[in-house]
């Protein structure tokens, strides 16, 4: 008996253990505020009243909100893999897109998830592998935005209730993952509605158009039950009061769904200022062309416009935190990415989600490219800008840039090409490139391997582009590159070693 009441005591005792520390560690999460101040986001303890200041270097990870449930990318790799290279790159951050669907209990769709590289993922629903998420982004130190991007899952509604979905099923919404996920610290907040566009107004005080009425209602609420988290608020496309649209109507200056924040000088949101972040959309060519884009003094045309819209909140003393931007990086948007992402810093707005990490997405592109492995680096280039230009301290990682003008790696004997490099560490072996950056012109006479090796710390990276020259007169249908060749001897091979196989066996049987 003695014994077995030791047993019982020791039991109680590391039972009761356990549920202290878990305990512990919840009161721990809870005891996390973001709050805003001045124009900065502040992380702020509690318990000990130390505030932190904070910079959301973010990244729009797109997937729940589609009809797939699920983030893209599990079909090609690992989830935690996908989270581990978000944080290499340098972000701190990462807005979740959903919609409804998402968050009731469907499961994903099996296409989308190799199962094989997620064995953990299997038989979860789509809302248990966003928690697995959020919680393996709180142990990497990645900030958590998330974002009710649609209703339906198929298009982005213009306001934030349907004829099939009312408002108040979108308000209970909120309650439920603010109650589910405000135990997660690194859960910054609620972007409450995706994009409002058409009949979204700003200002006008109806009711069931008016979007700052509506985040008022729903801010109060979700804050009630996270007291913890800030409210993110997009823009509108027009806010519909005429003497404040008058100047982009008399002007061109027409906005993006999400980018109309004009209204917010006579009209504020009236939740405690210290929890609301105004978080517009910008684009530019690559998403939709504007006239303005067309001026002949593009891209210098566009601060006033960016001023005009959301920009002079900065001086109001508003908490700005870019929401999407981005874009394929190619002709004017490249233009358009180079002059927003100097106007963001010279204003001081360092914070930002960029749109995407995703390949998928048709009309920006990705960070990574469609193996889900491969960088943009020119894309992180532009990104590590604004980075650098708020924390001069930050260390990039290594990488190397090699391209050229040429639409193809197959050429004619006696073409020029243009070479450009950057590289964001020492080159230490190149047949080209002797410096950091640079380009130069050559003329092709014969089949070149064009390498850099770089260096940064302990790191070495080597990046290599290929030219196979041809006779001017030899099509590419006749000499193909050797990969393709390759292939073509094999199939050739195994085509003859058939018919052998085939002959013999009837000589065999004749005999």
């Amino acid at each position: 008996m003695k014994n077995i009441s030791y047993c019982f005591i020791i039991i109680f005792l590391i039972t009761g253990t356990l549920f202290h520390s878990v305990e512990a560690s919840q009161s721990s999460r809870m005891n996390i505020e973001y709050i805003s101040e001045n124009g900065v986001i502040y992380k702020v303890n509690q318990t000990s009243g130390e505030k932190t200041p904070v910079h959301l270097y973010g990244i729009n990870w797109f997937g729940f909100e589609t009809p797939d449930h699920i983030v893209y990318g599990l079909d090609h790799r690992n989830w935690r893999e996908i989270l581990l290279d978000v944080k290499k790159l340098g972000f701190n951050a990462i807005r979740l897109p959903f919609c409804s669907e998402t968050i009731h209990g469907i499961r994903p769709n099996p296409y989308k998830i190799d199962y094989n590289l997620n064995p953990d993922l299997k038989n979860l629903t789509s809302l248990e592998i966003m928690e697995r998420i959020i919680a393996e982004a709180e142990k990497l130190g990645l900030y958590i935005l998330l974002d009710y991007h649609r209703i339906g899952c198929r298009e982005i509604e213009p306001l934030w209730y349907t004829t099939d979905y009312s408002e108040e099923k979108y308000i209970t919404d909120w309650i439920f993952l603010a109650k589910k996920f405000g135990k997660y610290s690194n859960v910054i907040g609620a972007d409450i509605k995706n994009e409002p566009h058409n009949e979204a107004s700003w200002g006008t005080g109806n009711e069931k158009t008016d979007f700052r009425l509506f985040v008022e209602r729903a801010g109060q609420k979700i804050l009630e039950v996270a007291p913890q988290w800030m409210i993110f608020v997009e823009g509108t496309q027009y806010t519909h009061v005429p003497r404040i649209d008058a100047i982009i109507k008399k002007k061109g200056w027409w906005t993006f769904w999400g980018e109309n924040l004009m209204g917010v000088k006579e009209y504020p949101v009236r939740l405690p200022e210290k929890k609301v972040v105004y978080s517009p959309h910008v684009y530019g060519p690559s998403v939709y062309m504007m006239n303005y884009f067309k001026s002949p003094k593009f891209p210098e045309n566009l601060p006033p416009i960016w001023e005009t819209h959301f920009g002079y909140l900065k001086e109001l003393n508003y908490t700005l935190v870019i929401g999407e931007w981005g874009g394929n990086y190619e002709g004017l948007d490249k233009l358009w990415q180079e002059e927003f992402s100097n106007w963001l810093i010279k204003k001081g707005i360092y914070d930002f989600f960029y749109w995407c990490l995703n390949p998928e997405s048709g009309d920006t592109k990705g960070i990574f490219l469609e193996d889900w492995k491969t960088v943009n680096w020119e894309k992180m280039k532009v990104i590590y800008k604004i980075i650098k230009a708020s924390n001069p301290g930050f260390k990039e990682p290594l990488y190397i840039i090699l391209k050229s003008n040429s639409t193809t790696n197959v050429l004619k004997k006696g073409e020029k090409v243009k070479i450009y490099w950057y590289t964001s560490g020492n080159i230490v072996d190149s047949n080209l490139a002797h410096s950091r950056t640079g380009k130069i012109e050559v003329v092709l006479d014969e089949s070149t391997t064009f390498y850099i090796v770089a260096r940064k710390g302990n790191e070495t990276l080597r990046k290599e582009l290929s030219f196979y020259v041809i006779e001017p007169n030899t099509t590419k249908s006749i000499v193909e590159q050797p990969e393709k060749m390759k292939e073509k001897i094999l199939s050739i091979t195994v085509d003859i070693l058939i018919v052998i196989i085939f002959i013999l066996f009837f000589i065999k049987r004749k005999e």
